[in-house]
């Protein structure tokens, strides 16, 4: 018996490893689980990769063959036909008593359209998801700001953080001056990091995203729960819509298109 004892003694002793092992055991195996968890999180980094590239820099920007071409897009329209990728835009904006922001925003882009138009211009007017690869001369998204505060007043205008065109932020900056001369209303100077990092600009996350060499802005072009703003961008819009036009006018890429030449009979 004392034998037997003593045998299955020696046969616990030759497993037992102490509590260091079965620490260095435990390191080890979270050391695993990171490292699973960082491949995982690299996995769904290069899925959302969506644009083949590889992403042309400014210096190989062309302008797109034929007319000159600009998108407008009035946000947040038709926002809830936004598919899964998007899904988190459907029910988002602002709005003051009945009206949507999605309807100030269709207002002043179908203005802005016609009036560009009637100059020469082609123009789409896009709802809130764009075609996959959209390709224009220039890409602006209309949109109009709110707050808890009826002091907060102004516009902004951004161009994307990421511009592979290297034309973006000289489109804006003409913008803004133009937006600013023709509705009166002041220039907020600091844009959002949701502006710049706005969804339509991501190529490389979202299939529905503007081709990287599209030139693009967005714009907000007042706040709905400002008095002084109202003023423009629901009772003039035909302001704001100007604004709009003048800064794409003024804009190398976009200028006025000559008219067309006839020939002598």
């Amino acid at each position: 018996m004392k034998l037997t004892v003593l045998t299955a003694a020696v046969v616990l002793f030759a497993g037992f490893e102490g509590p260091g092992a079965s620490s260095a055991a435990a390191q080890e195996q979270r050391a695993t689980e990171r490292d699973a968890a960082a491949s995982e999180r690299w996995r769904r980094w290069r899925d959302y990769n969506r644009y083949p590239g590889p992403i042309p820099t400014p210096e190989e920007w062309e302008a797109p063959a034929g007319p000159i071409r600009i998108g407008l897009q009035a946000g947040h329209w038709r926002a809830d036909e936004a598919p899964s990728e998007l899904r988190r835009i459907r029910y988002n904006g602002t709005r003051w008593r009945e009206t949507a922001e999605w309807e100030a925003n269709l207002v002043i882009a179908r203005l802005a359209a016609e009036e560009l138009e009637g100059l020469g211009y082609e123009v789409d007017i896009l709802p809130a998801v764009v075609p996959p690869g959209y390709r224009a001369h220039l890409f602006i998204s209309i949109h109009a700001d709110g707050s808890d505060s009826p002091a907060a007043s102004g516009y902004r205008v951004a161009s994307p953080r990421r511009d592979a065109t290297g034309r973006a932020e000289d489109a804006a900056r003409l913008l803004r001056e133009a937006y600013g001369a023709a509705t009166g209303l002041r220039e907020l100077p600091v844009a959002t990091r949701r502006m710049r990092n706005y969804y339509a600009f991501n190529y490389r996350r979202y299939e529905h995203a503007l081709h990287p060499m599209t030139i693009a802005l967005i714009i907000e072009t007042g706040f709905m729960t400002s008095a002084r703003d109202r003023e423009i961008i629901l009772g003039a819009p035909e302001r704001a819509a100007r604004g709009i036009v003048e800064g794409i006018k003024a804009f190398s890429v976009t200028a006025q298109p000559a008219p067309p030449t006839t020939g002598r009979r």
